[in-house]
Order: structure tokens, then C-alpha cells, then sequence
């Protein structure tokens, strides 16, 4: 079985839509960075675009406001059907039955054409609200790796929302043939829309040296930061690299970075806002990544002009072909990484090659043509 990525939109005018796109938290993450960018190319062509946060806001709020797009912070923390003691377990599913009403009674006050429900924990839990409500399109969205649902209250979410999906839609085709031979889709319901992103006016000057590599990702275990630290420490003279991200491998990370004698060539620059606006003064990008989806990193800095090193997980051989648009390279394999790295890094005309392919194929995946996408999608969904 292999399910085909939904052709690009036409454009074709039609009705203004009201669309619901709900997600757990609005915090900066890949998943909400593509929702803001949705919700506010959507309403840039005159659609009535609502975002609904399950349980937390954060600061994508204020972009979304500012473009117009109504927002709504809900409260749900969880209902545990085990472990918890008697009288908390039966206050916490309670409060969380509580909110889940409340989601419910809002999208019936809003009728809309369209709910799109990103990640389990939205699709799992708002689409069958949606139901409920009588909205007659409800599209899951499912986003990088995604482990099956682990016991009995997963199972249940995961059986409630299949069942109320009109679709599922996945950015990567690996992910959605998962979700049909595993997870148990039909196929007819399953379509692939890739990641949007951003083209810049600007591209980066990838000849100049020393090169200086880049690296956007959270600091979390399954990012490979570790494999690429390692990678480094084991060239005679390792290309500097700036880390963008944070998160809870920071101080294991500088404690391995001083024990490798790396602390003059990795720089932790934290989570920076806007992090694709330092792409442009590097001259190489890479992901180490143990796991993934279609990553916005290797789509950003393919973007800008950046040729990429990236290991091949989930998505990312859909985006980088071998030797033509960057270099792939296995996941936990620090050696090959190195080998690929100190390539680049030594080699200015590879760059300009693989640079200048990788920006010109990253036009295919560009934010309007991503929005037309789902347009084209909800319409169709609609008859």
C-alpha cells in the first residue's frame, strides 16, 4: 500500500470556510509552528480561522492574534483511569470532564465547516467532540514518529478518534502508511500534505571559509546532540557548530561538551525566537535526529540555501536525496556523521552545489502552496 501526497492546490475560490485547528499547548514546537502558519495563511485568504489550545497557551498566542485569528485556551490537564489515589483520580477526571465539555459547548456555539485536530492527544479527544457537535469535517493530524497507543484510557482515545476522523492527514508518507497498517485507517481516509515553510529573499553564502555548521533542535535525547558531539570530538580539527534549542539534555550536554575539549568549537545558543533567521550566517546544517517526522529544521535550512547532513529517519530521505540535495548519513552512527561533516565543511564547491539544489527543491514546499493544500483538501472533504 502506498498513499500518494495530495497534489498541490489550485487556488479555486469558493465559499469563505470556518475552520477549528486544535493542538495541545501553543508553545514553540514543529507541530505548532506549522498550525500558526496554517491558521494564518488560511485567513489571509478570507477564511473565519479558529485555534483551540487543549491545555495550555504560550507564545505562539500572540501571533495568531495579530494576524486576526481567534484563540481559545482550554484547561484540560488529563483524566487518569489508574494510579492515582480514589478520591484525587475521581476530582482530576472530574475537572478534565469538565473541560472537555467546555470544548464541546464551544464548537457547537461555532458550527464550523472544518476541525483539524493536531497530534493523538488533540484528534484523540476533540474530534469525537467534534462529532458530538455536528462538524461535518474532522481531520486528524499526525506529525512525526508516533508510538502505538499504550494502555487501556490510549486504546480507548485512539479508538474514539479514528473512529471520528473524516481523515487523517500526515506530513510524511512513512507515517502515513504507519497509520494504515498499523493503526488500522482506512486508506481512503489517509492523505499526505508536507510541512510548509517559509522561502527567504535572502540565502546563505555557503563558500565562505572556516565553515561554521548549525544545528536547530530541542535539547532532548532523541535529537542525536550526543551522536554529534561525539562526531566532532573525533575529527583533528572539528568545523565550529552553534546549537540552537534548549531543553533537559542541557547540562548533560555541557558537561560532555568540556569533557570532549569541544568548548571552543560547540556554541549553545539556547532557544532562539525565529531561529531560521541565523541560517543565512552558516555555511552547513545538520540533524543527528534518532527519530522523526518531516522535520522544519532540514526544510528551513534547505530554505537557505544550506546544504544538510541528517541521518535517515522518518521523513528526512523524502526531503534530502543523497549526494544531490545534502548528505545522509545512518541514525547512532557518530562516525559516519563525522565523515560527512568534515566533507562539507572542507569541501566550499560541494556546498555551493548541494546548497543551491536543496534551495530550489525546498520551493515545492513552500507555505502557500501547503495552506492551498489543505484548502483543496476541506473542500473536497465538504463535496
Amino acid at each position: 500500500m502506498t498513499v500518494v501526497p495530495e497534489p498541490a492546490g489550485t487556488g479555486a475560490p469558493g465559499r469563505p470556510l470556518r475552520v477549528v485547528l486544535a493542538v495541545g499547548t501553543l508553545r514553540v514546537g514543529g507541530t505548532e509552528t506549522q498550525l500558526v502558519k496554517l491558521a494564518v495563511g488560511l485567513r489571509e485568504r478570507g477564511h473565519d480561522v479558529h485555534v483551540l489550545a487543549l491545555s495550555k497557551g504560550g507564545p505562539l498566542e500572540e501571533p495568531l492574534r495579530a494576524a486576526g485569528v481567534d484563540v481559545r485556551v482550554f484547561g484540560y490537564a488529563g483524566m487518569p483511569l489508574s494510579g492515582a489515589p480514589g478520591y484525587r483520580k475521581v476530582r482530576m477526571v472530574a475537572a478534565g470532564l469538565r473541560e472537555l465539555l467546555a470544548v464541546g459547548r464551544h464548537l457547537r456555539a461555532l458550527r464550523p465547516d472544518v476541525c483539524h485536530a493536531f497530534l493523538f492527544t488533540g484528534y484523540s479527544l476533540v474530534l469525537p467532540l467534534a462529532r458530538a457537535a455536528g462538524v461535518p469535517v474532522r481531520v486528524a493530524g499526525r506529525r512525526g514518529a508516533t508510538p502505538p497507543p499504550v494502555g487501556r484510557r490510549n486504546r480507548l482515545f485512539h479508538a474514539l478518534g479514528r473512529g471520528a476522523a473524516t481523515a487523517m492527514v500526515c506530513n510524511w508518507r512513512a507515517g502515513a502508511e504507519e497509520a494504515v497498517q498499523r493503526d488500522g485507517y482506512p486508506t481512503d481516509r489517509v492523505r499526505v500534505i508536507p510541512n510548509g515553510v517559509d522561502l527567504p529573499g535572502a540565502h546563505a553564502d555557503v563558500t565562505r571559509q572556516p565553515a561554521h555548521g548549525v544545528m536547530i533542535a530541542n535539547l532532548i535525547a532523541y535529537k542525536g546532540h550526543d551522536d554529534l558531539l561525539a562526531a566532532l570530538a573525533s575529527l583533528p580539527a572539528p568545523p565550529r557548530v552553534r546549537l540552537i534549542g534548549d531543553g533537559p539534555q542541557r547540562a548533560h550536554l555541557d558537561q560532555l561538551c568540556r569533557g570532549y575539549g569541544l568548548d571552543d568549537v560547540v556554541e549553545f545558543a539556547g532557544g532562539l525566537r525565529g531561529a531560521s533567521r541565523y541560517l543565512p550566517e552558516h555555511q552547513f546544517a545538520v540533524l543527528a535526529s534518532h527519530e522523526e517526522g518531516l522535520p522544519n529544521a532540514v526544510l528551513e535550512a534547505m530554505a537557505a540555501g544550506l546544504p544538510v547532513v541528517a541521518t535517515t529517519v522518518g521523513g528526512v530521505p523524502e526531503l534530502i536525496t543523497d549526494g544531490e540535495t545534502g548528505l545522509l548519513v545512518p541514525p547512532h552512527a557518530p562516525t559516519e556523521l563525522a565523515a560527512a561533516i568534515a566533507r562539507l565543511a572542507g569541501d566550499p564547491a560541494l556546498r555551493a552545489r548541494l546548497g543551491a539544489a536543496a534551495r530550489e527543491a525546498a520551493t515545492a514546499y513552500s507555505t502557500p502552496a501547503c495552506v492551498e493544500r489543505h484548502e483543496a483538501l476541506y473542500r473536497d472533504l465538504l463535496g
